[in-house]
């Protein structure tokens, strides 16, 4: 609980034990329970680090995913057995005449169990298939997982933009009505214009669109964390800006790209395909079934049965079949590592603009903070003096309050940027076990 909280749930308390002592009577439970507690009561502002945690917990796309992580998991157990053993049960040679099954020789009843062995080492390569296929829907979990954190982040630093910007420009119509009243000064000392005047007015009252603007794409930021996040109201959200650590050097983030959540699944999934070569070609080997009967025989003095065979499927003409199959089992691995060299291309020139920019925006937000913003507001202040002092006109003023405001948004831009950057960077250099 923050000392802001206890504060005021402390300034209530005393309110009461106050309202007692002036022979007030005592108040009714409920009132008295709504005076102390409700400052507790109120949500506090949710911090980027608590959002994150809620996103991994409670987002359904992450959950689906997680069942899916288990349905391979039991897949992989399932297809490495054997198939179910076959059970048959008969009657042979029964006389139609009188169904007796002592009538005649040969007559009898039978029951028989064949059990049928896929090629050999089929059943071992599914299952290790399956297994690959599990680990690399894990991959995909966390490298999700990662990719919704980087879409929060975005969103969040998207919000606390737009709430800046709000107060930049409400700072900015501050300066504007300097302006105004500069003018009306001018205009009745008769040194001024009533146009000039009604200019001033406009430049300021003008800036009431770009609130309404800026205020709506906040709405649609905090409707997008509210998504995010599983929601079904927007948040209210901490209104500092979060501190994301600085990204390594490039040849760092390059070097951690190999490692990165999603290019593992994509290189397991070139497992799976070549592990899908050796399915194939266990084709030209034969299924095998085994069975084994046992008939009873009921005329007098007939002996029971017992019979047992090999069952094998022959495949003769692999032309049509088998080759093809392994042909095609081959282009599908061929088709998944072209996939994971064109994915491990885009993501290294991914990390690479990312760093690039982060840079740029880096060294531009450090030269607006030392020279380019305060120059700007001194600028204006002297324009401003020297209008009010007749030295200088209306245009110059409107000119450099617009530069102001100018440098002042592009200082918040560079820093939501910078955070942007940041963020995609600490993304395609993720590692670790991310988990919902």
């Amino acid at each position: 609980m923050s000392d802001v909280q206890i504060s005021s749930g402390n300034k209530y308390f005393l309110k009461w034990v106050a309202a007692i002592r002036r022979g007030a009577g005592p108040l009714p439970l409920p009132i008295m329970l709504m005076m102390v507690f409700s400052p507790y009561a109120s949500a506090a502002s949710l911090s980027l680090q608590s959002a994150e945690a809620i996103a991994l917990r409670q987002n359904p796309g992450l959950g689906a995913l997680t069942q899916k992580i288990a349905e391979l998991r039991h897949k992989a157990v399932a297809v490495a057995q054997l198939p179910d053993p076959h059970l048959a049960l008969g009657a042979v040679d029964v006389p139609l005449n009188s169904f007796s099954m002592n009538q005649q020789q040969m007559s009898m009843l039978s029951v028989g169990l064949s059990q049928t062995f896929p090629s050999f080492g089929k059943l071992g390569l599914e299952g290790q298939q399956a297994g690959i296929e599990a680990r690399e829907a894990t991959d995909t979990l966390r490298g999700q997982s990662a990719e919704l954190v980087l879409l929060l982040r975005r969103a969040w630093l998207q919000a606390l933009y737009t709430e800046d910007a709000v107060a930049t420009v409400r700072h900015q119509e501050q300066l504007e009505a300097e302006s105004v009243q500069a003018a009306l000064a001018l205009y009745r000392s008769a040194q001024g214009s009533q146009a000039e005047v009604l200019r001033a007015q406009l430049a300021r009252d003008s800036l009431a669109n770009d609130i309404t603007k800026l205020q709506a794409e906040q709405a649609s930021d905090l409707a997008q964390i509210a998504q995010i996040l599983n929601l079904s109201e927007p948040p209210s959200i901490e209104k500092q800006w979060p501190n994301l650590p600085p990204p390594p050097t490039l040849a760092e983030v390059e070097a951690r790209l190999s490692g990165q959540p999603l290019l593992r699944a994509a290189r397991a999934q070139t497992r799976v395909a070549q592990m899908g070569v050796q399915v194939a070609k266990t084709g030209y080997w034969p299924d095998v079934t085994v069975s084994v009967g046992y008939g009873q025989d009921f005329y007098p003095g007939s002996p029971n049965w017992l019979s047992a065979g090999v069952d094998l499927s022959l495949p003769i003409f692999p032309g049509d079949r088998q080759d093809q199959d392994v042909a095609a089992a081959r282009a599908k691995a061929q088709q998944a590592r072209y996939r994971y060299d064109d994915q491990h291309l885009a993501l290294t020139q991914q990390a690479r603009a990312a760093f690039a920019r982060y840079e740029s925006h880096k060294i531009q937000l450090e030269r607006i903070d030392r020279q380019l913003l305060p120059t700007a507001r001194n600028a204006f202040s002297a324009t401003l003096a020297a209008y009010s002092a007749g030295r200088a006109g209306l245009n110059a003023v409107l000119r450099t309050q617009k530069e102001v405001l100018g440098y002042a948004l592009a200082r918040l831009q560079h820093r939501r940027d910078l955070g942007l950057y940041a963020a995609e960077l600490d993304f395609l250099t993720t590692q670790g076990e991310m988990q919902p």
